[in-house]
């Protein structure tokens, strides 16, 4: 009994490497996405850093610090791209009874990261849980799931979005995400999992 981790994570300090080596990538080129595999493709990736990897619907690549990125998409078409996300830390729980138990670790574990993130995008636009009454509500692309849903299901766990000055820069939001019915009346077997996710920055922003 206990609790779990199905991957190595990436440590806080390779979150800060990451997200260093993304300072000066060219976004409007990121977003408009990647050709098919072939020569051009490599040659796309190549102006990132980046080494493709996988090409099953979504393309993900290496970088040359070593974390591995989806380029996430609507459709399965590989352009554009919607968003890109890092996973960076996940456990799930072996019993129904030590989903408490991973809640707790959850709650460890992301100011850790928060700090790390924090020491590169500097203070967050917001941060905050599940539960928090001026929890975001619309953050362009990013589906923040409705307030009924989110309060049922305690999902996102936590959450921090970055909001940049600069229009053609990303907007940064990182979550702990919790697999359906960790919690709730009828709760499973519980999973959690904490991820960095790169948006285009919304032309504007409601309900903030």
């Amino acid at each position: 009994m206990g609790i779990a981790s199905g991957r190595q994570p990436r440590s806080p300090q390779e979150l800060v490497t990451e997200l260093r080596g993304l300072a000066d990538a060219d976004w409007p080129t990121v977003w408009a996405g990647p050709p098919y595999p072939g020569h051009g493709l490599e040659m796309w990736c190549a102006q990132f850093g980046w080494t493709p990897t996988s090409f099953e619907r979504v393309l993900q690549v290496r970088t040359d610090t070593g974390g591995d990125f989806a380029l996430n998409n609507v459709g399965g078409t590989w352009a554009p791209v919607t968003h890109l996300s890092h996973w960076l830390w996940g456990a799930h729980a072996e019993t129904v009874e030590d989903n408490p138990e991973l809640l707790s670790e959850a709650v460890r574990v992301w100011p850790v990261y928060l700090t790390a993130a924090t020491a590169v995008l500097g203070e967050p636009t917001w941060e905050g849980a599940w539960d928090a009454e001026d929890f975001p509500e619309n953050l362009g692309g990013y589906d923040v799931g409705s307030r009924d849903d989110r309060w049922e299901q305690q999902d996102p766990y936590r959450l921090a979005y970055w909001m940049p000055q600069e229009a053609t820069a990303p907007m940064v939001i990182m979550e702990i995400s919790l697999k359906a019915d960790t919690v709730g009346p009828s709760p499973r077997r519980g999973a959690a999992n904490l991820a960095a996710e790169f948006y285009p920055r919304p032309a504007e922003i409601g309900g903030l």
